[in-house]
């Protein structure tokens, strides 16, 4: 190959820039800044009002389901202690 080739076609022109965006929508601003409304708020103080509630159910439900189990069990009797016998010299020390 030679220098001398024309290479390809030259460089379509530059495409022009785009035009700066307006302001952005108010919706997209509050997401950005992260603000939050007073009913925000107060959503996600029930919310985890409602979430304690729940987990307190639940809790209170397996003590319940716990002191059932242990009531309802029926206790093993615990095994008679053996009497001590007393040996006489009359009795066979095998026995």
């Amino acid at each position: 190959m030679s220098d001398a080739t024309p290479s390809a076609a030259p460089d379509p022109a530059p495409t022009p820039a785009p035009a700066p965006a307006a302001a952005p929508p108010p919706a997209a601003v509050v997401v950005l800044e992260g603000t939050k409304t007073e009913r925000e708020i107060q959503l996600e103080k029930d919310l985890e009002t409602e979430r304690l509630a729940r987990r307190k159910a639940e809790t209170d439900a397996a003590y319940a389901q716990d002191e059932f189990r242990r009531l309802k069990e029926i206790p093993m009797p615990t095994p008679p202690k053996p009497k001590k016998s007393r040996n006489t010299f009359f009795d066979d020390p095998e026995d």
